[in-house]
């Protein structure tokens, strides 16, 4: 059963809901307003469908950034959601603390945090959370997500030749009318001109994907999805097994999953860089002290450099360039 958390933006998820989704399909101008009612049950049935189906150790992305984006076809919202290794959190506290270099020396703080961030890091056994941030409608853009693909896009332009507005629109994976959690695994894309995508996805269960059937969805401009096909590979579910190799052997895409604070930076940037007014002056704080972290552990990195180092130094390269 996977970690799916609310807690702290129940209240905002109901809010955007309401404003943002209907009760049933159609024309806006014959759509039903969500209740708030309506809204919290919506929210908790979209809990308790990610939670029953998700296994334990799943990432939605493979993208360092670790953002992702879940369409309900019930409600036809997109609900964007980050995945981070809850670890460490307490360590975010200590960086908070205005006291942190009062009567110490400053090389030997910087020294001793950045060796407990190493070692945190480091850690094979964290559990992995998945928090639901905000909720969009059909059509609009989605600010966090496409400035997470831009920033991408900085240091890997020969792989993204297709608007970062549209990519960031792209579900990571669908809950269906019927319940069922499907997670794109593909997609096919002409990038001669042809407005519409087709999105390749496979049923997700708790102990992994099912392999034996997919869904082709078809994804046009207006930000329509639509099941366009589905093809049986098999009549049985087909559940690959996972490894039985040490617990401590772990993905490159787990190595690069953002810690609890690295999460909160990254949403921290995105507020800094387009809310600027609302940062306050404990939340500049810690921007300053996390990125004077970053600083240090990537030169230690390098110091050390061993091709299983080399994910962490990807991700930390991209929270810095946020």
């Amino acid at each position: 059963m996977a970690f799916i958390t609310i807690e702290k933006n129940k209240g905002h998820l109901i809010e955007r809901m309401i404003e943002r989704c209907w009760k049933s399909g159609g024309e806006a101008e014959i759509r039903t307003p969500l209740t708030e009612p309506d809204a919290e049950n919506h929210i908790k049935r979209i809990k308790e469908k990610l939670e029953s189906q998700t296994p334990k150790d799943w990432r939605f992305t493979r993208s360092p950034v670790a953002k992702f984006l879940i369409w309900d076809e019930i409600t036809d919202c997109r609900i964007v959601g980050r995945t981070y290794r809850n670890v460490g959190n307490e360590f975010i506290e200590i960086l908070r603390n205005p006291e942190l270099f009062e009567n110490r020396d400053q090389k030997e703080v910087i020294s001793q945090i950045t060796d407990e961030y190493l070692k945190i890091i480091r850690k094979p056994d964290s559990e992995i959370h998945h928090e639901l941030k905000t909720i969009y409608g059909k059509g609009q853009e989605i600010t966090e997500l496409k400035h997470s693909y831009r920033l991408a896009r900085i240091f890997l332009p020969h792989i993204i030749p297709l608007d970062a507005r549209r990519i960031a629109t792209r579900p990571n994976a669908i809950i269906t009318k019927e319940g069922e959690l499907w997670v794109r695994q593909n997609e096919l894309l002409n990038i001669r001109g042809e407005e519409n995508e087709y999105l390749l996805f496979e049923k997700l269960n708790p102990e992994g994907i099912d392999k034996s059937k997919v869904r082709i969805y078809l994804f046009d401009k207006k930000g329509n999805i639509n099941l366009d096909q589905t093809f049986e590979r098999s009549s049985r579910p087909i559940i690959l097994s996972s490894h039985n190799l040490p617990n401590h052997l772990r993905s490159a895409s787990y190595w690069s999953l953002p810690i609890y604070m690295d999460a909160e930076y990254m949403d921290l940037k995105f507020k800094q860089k387009n809310h600027l007014h609302k940062l306050s002056s404990e939340e500049a704080l810690l921007i300053f002290r996390i990125e004077m972290l970053y600083s240090e552990v990537i030169n230690n990195l390098k110091l050390s450099l061993t091709e299983s180092l080399i994910p962490v130094i990807e991700r930390l390269a991209i929270l810095r360039g946020n």
